[in-house]
C-alpha cells in the first residue's frame, strides 16, 4: 500500500513509509527464521511401534484404501507430525487428489472434521523411496483431536507407512511477545499509510487512494485467519468445482473438497495480485520521458506488496507463508503490471503523451 507514494512528487512521507516497511520486513524475517520458534510441550507420541503398515489398493477394489489413527488433543497449541513413507507404483489419477497421501485433519466437537483446514503431510505417486515427511500446524481452539489418515484415493498402488510420531509444541518464551511487538509495528504502519492516503485525497492527489482501495481489501483477505474466511471459501468451493467433486462421496469427497479449496485459493491469489499490479500502473502512469524507470518502479513495488502480503500470514492463525505462494504473488503482480502497461501502450498509440 506504500507503493503509489513514489509517483507523487512533494510527498515527504513516502520515503519514511517505505523505509519503515523495509525495516519491518527485516525484523519479521529475523524473528521467524533467524531464531528457533518451538520447543517440546509434552510427551512425544509414537505410533506403529509394532511395525510398518502396508496399504495396497488393486484395480479390483472400488473403495478407497486407508489407515486411520485418532490422536486426542491434550491442550497443546502446535503439533509436529513426522512420518516415514514409501510408495510403490501409485498411479497418477485424472485429478490431483487421486493419489496416495497422508493428511492430518482437525476434529471438532461432536466428531466434526475440519476438511477446510487439512494439513497435508505428504502427497505420493509413482515410486518413492522411503523418507521422512514433516508438517507443523496450529490447532484451532475447538479442536479435540487430530485424525491422521494415510490413504490411496481413486487409484492403485502401494503405500508403506513405516513410522509415525507426533510432538506437541509450544512457542519458546519471548517468541509470542516479539511477535506481538512486530505485529504492532505493522499495525502502526498500516495506520500511518491510511492517514497519509486520506491526507493525499484531501489535497486532491487521487493516485495513492486508487491503489489503497484495491490493495487494502486484497491484503485483508490475504492475512485474515483461516477460520474467519472459511464460510466464504466453502461457499465458493461448493459452487465452483475445479477439482472434480461432482458425484463423489465420503473420503473422496473430502479430499476433492480440500483440493478444490487449494485450487481456488491459488486462482484467487492470481486474480488479486494481478489486479493490484494493474492498478499500480494506472496510478503511477506513464510518460514518454522516464517510461522505463516508471515501469521498473511499478514492478518493484508490486513485488514488494506481494512479498509483504505473504509475510504477514506468519502472524495469522492457521495461515502458512510458503515460497510457492510468494512466487504466485510475484508472478501474478508482474503479469498484471505488464498487461496493464501493454494496454496503455495500445490505448495511447503512437505515444504515451496522455500520461
Amino acid at each position: 500500500m506504500t507503493t503509489s507514494s513514489a509517483a507523487d512528487p512533494g510527498l515527504p512521507a513516502a520515503p519514511l513509509l517505505i523505509g519503515a516497511t523495509l525495516l519491518l520486513i527485516c525484523l519479521t524475517l529475523l524473528h521467524f527464521h533467524g531464531m528457533p520458534r518451538f520447543q517440546p510441550a509434552g510427551q512425544l507420541v509414537t505410533y506403529l511401534e509394532t511395525g510398518p503398515v502396508r496399504l495396497q489398493v488393486s484395480a479390483a477394489e472400488t473403495s478407497p484404501g486407508r489407515i486411520e489413527i485418532m490422536h486426542p488433543r491434550r491442550g497443546e497449541t502446535f503439533v509436529r507430525v513426522e512420518a516415514r513413507l514409501a510408495a510403490t507404483a501409485i498411479a497418477r489419477g485424472e485429478r490431483r487428489w487421486q493419489q496416495g497421501r497422508l493428511v492430518a485433519i482437525q476434529v471438532g466437537p461432536n466428531g466434526r472434521l475440519r476438511v477446510d483446514l487439512p494439513h497435508v503431510v505428504a502427497r505420493l505417486n509413482g515410486d518413492r523411496a522411503s523418507r521422512v515427511y514433516r508438517a507443523t500446524f496450529r490447532m484451532a481452539e475447538d479442536t479435540v483431536a487430530v485424525l491422521l489418515r494415510a490413504e490411496i484415493l481413486r487409484t492403485t498402488g502401494t503405500l508403506d507407512l513405516q513410522g509415525l510420531r507426533l510432538q506437541p509444541l509450544a512457542e519458546r518464551p519471548g517468541f509470542s511477545g516479539g511477535s506481538r511487538f512486530i505485529a504492532g509495528g505493522w499495525l502502526l504502519l498500516a495506520l500511518m499509510i491510511s492517514v497519509w492516503v486520506f491526507g493525499s485525497g484531501w489535497h486532491r492527489r487521487w493516485r495513492p487512494g486508487l491503489v489503497y482501495v484495491v490493495a487494502a481489501p486484497t491484503l485483508l483477505l490475504s492475512i485474515a485467519p483461516a477460520a474467519v474466511t472459511a464460510p466464504l471459501r466453502l461457499g465458493v468451493a461448493r459452487n465452483l468445482d475445479l477439482a472434480g467433486m461432482a458425484g463423489e462421496s465420503g473420503r473422496a469427497a473430502e479430499a476433492a473438497l480440500s483440493t478444490n479449496l487449494f485450487s481456488l485459493a491459488k486462482v484467487g491469489h492470481v486474480a488479486m495480485f494481478a489486479t493490484v499490479g494493474a492498478v499500480m500502473v494506472l496510478a503511477i502512469g506513464w510518460r514518454r520521458s522516464g517510461g522505463a524507470r516508471r515501469l521498473f518502479l511499478t514492478l518493484a513495488l508490486s513485488a514488494c506488496f506481494g512479498l509483504v502480503a505473504e509475510m504477514l500470514q506468519l502472524f495469522s492463525p492457521n495461515r502458512t507463508a510458503t515460497l510457492f505462494d510468494v512466487s504466485i504473488n510475484l508472478i501474478s503482480g508482474t503479469g498484471g503490471v505488464l498487461i496493464a502497461t501493454l494496454g496503455l501502450l495500445i490505448w495511447n498509440r503512437p505515444g504515451w503523451s496522455r500520461y
